[in-house]
């Protein structure tokens, strides 16, 4: 049986039109498409619009799960033929070339013992194709074998959102797989905050989870080599929130409740 290819598209209220526009796009690609929608209530226009296109499920959680869950529950919902899932999310776009070299790499680079391939997040003027291996990637964009997902026991679902795709990337790397990414490949990525010396402002709460899941991170066994890259990330994070954001005060108290609660080992969503 020829092996099937799959995705997952994990969204939060998105633009409905411009989300039907990307999914009859990966649609005319992918063997089947599921699309897990972290948002509260009931989208009943999504809901009716998917319905008029081919491979398609939809499946709202009513509710934000977290990253991790609903990409945990996306590929869940994946036949038994699918051999490898790619993910995705509403603000990501690639072009069909460029999926088309992800996946024929990857029926080569698999027998290397490679378990996930990426799409490249930045432009280059590199024409040549080639793989270069990492540590870690982000998830949207990137490529799995579904028997290495489900060997390594999917995302963590306790991290919620931040980490969650690298922590999947150190597990991986310590079962002795190999990641890559695909240069002269690109993720087109659509960012709605404010970029600032090439660091997203995002909300005030994020840093809760950054902090509180570096330090669940490091108090585990599970980062492969990477204890001075977070701490590194860490500490430029600290920088970037005191000298170029507003509402600096509600920022660092978001930072001190995550490190807080990372030292106590919560985990999941943020409460209070």
């Amino acid at each position: 049986m020829q092996n099937r290819n799959g995705a997952v598209c994990v969204v939060y209220k998105p633009n409905v039109s411009q989300l039907i526009k990307t999914i009859k796009h990966y649609d005319s690609f992918f063997d089947e498409l599921v699309i897990v929608d972290n948002s509260g209530g009931n989208n009943i226009e999504l809901t009716e619009q998917v319905k008029l296109i081919g491979n398609v499920t939809y499946i709202p959680l009513h509710a934000n799960k977290g990253i991790g869950k609903a990409q945990n529950i996306g590929l869940a919902a994946m036949s038994d033929q699918i051999a490898t899932v790619c993910f995705f999310d509403q603000d990501s776009w690639a072009s069909e070339k460029d999926l088309q070299t992800l996946f024929t790499l990857f029926s080569v680079k698999a027998k290397e013992n490679y378990g996930m391939l990426a799409l490249s997040v930045h432009q280059s003027s590199e024409k040549e194709v080639k793989v270069d291996d990492v540590d870690e990637v982000i998830s949207s964009g990137s490529a799995v074998l579904k028997s290495v997902f489900d060997k390594l026991g999917g995302f963590d679902e306790n991290l919620f959102i931040d980490f969650v795709d690298y922590e999947f990337c150190w597990r991986m790397r310590s079962s002795g797989y190999r990641i890559g990414v695909i240069e002269g490949t690109h993720l087109h990525h659509q960012i709605d905050s404010e970029t600032i010396h090439n660091h997203t402002r995002s909300a005030p709460f994020r840093n809760y989870y950054v902090f509180r899941n570096a330090i669940l991170l490091l108090k585990q066994n599970r980062v492969f080599t990477r204890k001075g890259y977070i701490l590194g990330l860490m500490a430029k994070r600290v920088a970037f929130e005191l000298l170029f954001n507003n509402n600096r005060m509600k920022r660092v108290r978001f930072i001190v409740k995550g490190i807080n609660d990372g030292l106590k080992g919560k985990n999941g969503e943020m409460l209070g």
